[in-house]
């Protein structure tokens, strides 16, 4: 039989040698495969060409041959030791990344995390390239199967980070941020009783810092392009009243009266302010075009009137408070004790009347009659009181509402939130959102008069056009028809219009009545009522952590999940 044997040869590569003997044993491209495969070498690129050719040649030797007369030897390379090769370097679609591949050695050399480096530069990425990622590519070729290829990300670019927006830092405190985070202590404690003192700037006095924007910082593409980034964006520092932007410092809003400082959108203004120790019957009623600024109690009787804010650092007691912006209370408002609950809503009169056309904001409340064309805060507790408010009321602190709600009646625009709401002795606490309610109802009134007006001409203008058209021959007025028509589909579409926008309006209103709620976020008790139009509903029991709201033609009580 031929004799077949691998022998390395001068390049280091593997020769397959034949030594032809003549007999019935032939040997295949299978025995060679076999051979390989039994060998040391099985790492090596394995020629196939060459083993056809070997195999072609030994079959033209042994031909001649005689039986058992051995022919001339026959050598072919067929094994090649073949060193790893670096493929290709791709870049995604925003070369941001670029992935190297490379076919892994065949017997031959691998390749190093340095040799990856260097040829990735060549190619054209030029930054952004990971160390532990080059080297964990050369890794990855070295145990890799011989001839497979190997794939994997060595550079990643550098996304430019946008700047950062400019934005306002306050330089001092409003009153309503001082009534409502008390003073710390010396050890770290809380005096809830210390308020500080009742905030008062000078003239000149720094109110507000402008922090420009930033420009952002460069990112960069692996092919070494710059990315520029979107600055952020610019905002003006708006001088209200009583204030300027400082001549020194355009970024330093500064103030131009001695008076009670209050924000506005991305500004202050300063209200001209009147400050009186106390009001009692030694100092009169106030009535100020301006902002009052007490430090100590409101006594019963009195009367506060300003055109800005009222701040009061005591209590108000039995007394009327009527302001232009806010109200901001540091101690409470305690009003004497009356059974509300017999009573209908309009006929109750309280001994406390508080009336703002901004927010008020109180440490309690009990016993008073508040109006506000905007919210409400009470941040410990609000009892048996009967409220007006154009947006929401808020009970507790200003970063949850953990306050306790007791009785009353309220009529609010959006929310009524609380961490108790009602009490265990069941004294109703009745919350109407009708203020929005009843606006969008005369609107739907105003629409359907519309409506009604359209739609009688549309009858009518059809009624004409049927008489018309039932007219003898010898009567007939196509000139004043087409006129009627005319008219009728201008009519037409009209009311087609209005019937659009009364379902927009019914639409509109619906979300609205969807979107009010009274939020307990840790008890509701019984006796707790919402109404909204014809809709109403009383709590029978108590609930934990729940919301009530309006939904589907019901008002319904949900639980407060992760309250």
């Amino acid at each position: 039989m031929t004799q077949a044997s691998l022998v390395c040869n001068k390049r280091n590569n593997l020769d397959l040698i034949l030594k032809p003997i003549k007999n019935d044993d032939l040997i295949s491209e299978s025995d060679i495969h076999e051979l390989i495969a039994a060998s040391e070498y099985t790492d090596l690129h394995i020629d196939e060409s060459s083993i056809k050719n070997a195999i072609a040649e030994l079959n033209e030797v042994l031909k001649p041959l005689q039986p058992s007369q051995t022919g001339r030897e026959i050598c072919f390379q067929i094994l090649e030791r073949r060193d790893a090769v670096i493929t290709s370097f791709k870049l995604d679609k925003e070369q941001m990344s670029a992935t190297a591949e490379i076919t892994t050695a065949m017997g031959g050399k691998h390749v190093g995390a340095k040799t990856i480096l260097n040829a990735a530069q060549e190619s054209g990425v030029k930054k952004g390239f990971i160390k532990e990622e080059l080297i964990k590519l050369a890794q990855l070729v070295s145990i890799s199967p011989p001839g497979t290829l190997v794939s994997h990300v060595i550079a990643k670019g550098k996304p430019a980070i946008r700047g950062k927006d400019a934005q306002t830092r306050p330089l001092v405190q409003c009153a309503q941020d001082r009534i409502l985070r008390p003073q710390k202590k010396e050890d770290g404690s809380v005096d809830m009783r210390d308020l500080g003192d009742i905030i008062c700037v000078k003239v000149s006095d720094p109110l507000m810092q402008k922090i420009p924007l930033t420009l952002g910082i460069n990112g960069y593409k692996v092919t070494g392009v710059v990315i520029v980034p979107e600055p952020g964006d610019d905002l003006f520092l708006v001088s209200g009243e009583g204030t300027q932007i400082s001549p020194k410092n355009p970024n330093i809003l500064e103030s131009l009266l001695a008076g009670l400082p209050k924000f506005i959108d991305n500004g202050m203004e300063v209200d001209d302010v009147y400050k009186i120790k106390k009001v009692d019957v030694g100092s009169g009623h106030i009535n100020y075009e301006g902002s009052v600024i007490i430090k100590g109690d409101v006594n019963e009787g009195m009367k506060v009137v300003a055109s800005g804010d009222i701040t009061v650092g005591g209590f108000v007691e039995s007394a009327t408070l009527i302001a232009g912006g806010d109200i901001t209370i540091a101690g409470g408002i305690i009003g004497r004790k009356q059974e509300i609950e017999a009573h209908q809503q309009s006929d109750i009169k309280m001994s406390v009347n508080i009336s703002a056309k901004g927010n008020v904001l109180s440490k309690h409340c009990q016993y008073a009659e508040i109006n506000c064309d905007a919210d409400v805060y009470i941040e410990k507790q609000l009892m048996h009181s009967v409220l007006d408010v154009a947006g929401k009321v808020w009970v507790g602190r200003a970063e949850k509402a953990d306050g306790r709600l007791i009785g009353g009646f309220i009529r609010a625009n959006t929310s009524v939130s609380a961490g108790i709401i009602g009490a265990t002795a069941g004294s109703n606490t009745v919350v109407k959102f009708e203020r929005r309610y009843e606006t969008y109802k005369l609107t739907g009134q105003e629409i359907d008069a519309r409506l009604k007006i359209a739609s009688d001409q549309v009858a009518e203008l059809k009624q004409v056009i049927n008489k018309l058209k039932k007219l003898p021959k010898d009567k007939e007025n196509p000139a004043l028809l087409q006129k009627v028509i005319t008219n009728y589909q201008f009519h037409a579409r009209e009311m087609g219009k209005i019937l659009l926008e009364k379902e927009n309006h019914e639409e509109t209103l619906q979300e609205y009545m969807q979107s009010v709620r009274i939020e307990a976020y840790e008890k509701l008790h019984s006796g707790v009522e919402l109404q909204i139009g014809d809709f109403k509903e009383k709590s029978k029991r108590e609930y934990g952590p729940s919301r009530m709201i309006y939904k589907e033609r019901k008002i319904l009580i949900d639980p407060i999940v992760n309250s």
